[in-house]
């Protein structure tokens, strides 16, 4: 999991290693020590040591591998409920909202709050993700399927695994593509030289693998467009990458566009988007009873300002 952490004034004079084993639960020194000689940290981004003197106000960018099977807490953390039975639940996860508990997050993940809802039933062998068949970025928000029995989770996790699923997702991406429908083809795997990052790659070069998305715009803004993506695969961050790697980066993306923030020069009082401008629309499974089964999350509240007005997804 990517953590990105800025220096308070109040850490000035620590150590890099001391500071990030107190800012992530779970965190140990020795494991920060690991991963900073391992290259999987940096500073605004250089790469730096673990004896490194922090200022503060720096931007501290460390990897850490997903964490050995915990048992995640239960917590009554609100959930937004698309639909429900007794094979699946399906949710809308709000952005800012990681999937599932890991080293610097073990509270207030999404599987924390199922257990809330729920109880401890949910199936998997993995204490610390039980039910859980996708994922998204924690800054993505929109439609998540998770698994109520265990037949269902081998059941839905076989169908993505085999793209029996149709995802639509609604994103903002900078700029104004050529054409109103275009594909993007790249293999995907990771950026040779930013660890934080994924990348189009040659087929057959280091861990790519191929990936698919097409792309329809439905509306053509002040600066940007509103564009239906549709991902055939499921690489780690594949639509920002792809519409990156086209020339035109999901707004407010900052590991993949220009900023953080969506106007790069938004006063106080001025609308802003802080986190980047993309959402799980709609999702089409096939259902482990039969059937398929269509569900759709409305765009989120702080995507809307930037729509334009209504949008609909356009058919498959």
């Amino acid at each position: 999991m990517l953590h990105t952490l800025t220096v308070p004034p109040e850490a000035k004079g620590k150590r890099l290693d001391v500071w990030l084993s107190e800012a992530l639960e779970g965190c140990t020194r020795s494991l920060v020590d690991r991963l900073i000689k391992d290259g999987c940290c940096t500073i605004d981004p250089g790469r730096v040591k673990s004896g490194w003197f922090l200022d503060g106000g720096e931007v501290v960018t460390l990897e850490v591998p997903e964490a050995e099977p915990m048992e995640a807490c239960p917590e009554d953390i609100p959930l937004t409920i698309l639909h429900e039975d007794e094979h699946l639940i399906a949710v809308d996860k709000a952005a800012g909202m990681v999937v599932h508990p890991a080293i610097g997050h073990l509270r207030g993940t999404l599987v924390n709050a199922l257990l809330g809802r729920y109880g401890t039933h949910l199936p998997g062998g993995e204490g610390w993700r039980p039910g859980i068949v996708h994922r998204l970025d924690a800054d993505t928000s929109g439609v998540m399927v998770v698994a109520r029995t265990a037949a269902a989770l081998v059941f839905l996790q076989a169908a993505f695994k085999e793209r029996r699923v149709k995802k639509r997702y609604l994103a903002l991406a900078a700029g104004h593509p050529r054409a109103d429908f275009f594909l993007c083809d790249g293999w995907i795997g990771r950026h040779p030289r930013d660890f934080r990052k994924r990348a189009v790659r040659n087929e057959g070069e280091g861990d790519a693998r191929e990936a698919h998305t097409s792309c329809v715009v439905l509306r053509r803004n002040t600066g940007f467009s509103v564009v239906e993506a549709r991902p055939r695969t499921g690489r780690t961050h594949q639509i920002r990458v792809h519409l990156a790697h086209a020339g035109h980066p999901i707004l407010a993306d900052a590991l993949y566009g220009r900023s953080g923030q969506w106007p790069l020069n938004a006063k106080e009082g001025d609308r802003a988007l802080r986190r980047h401008g993309l959402h799980a629309w709609t999702l089409e499974i096939p259902h482990p009873a039969g059937g398929v089964l269509k569900l759709s999350a409305p765009p989120a509240a702080d995507l809307l300002p930037w729509l334009g007005g209504p949008v609909e997804p356009r058919p498959m």
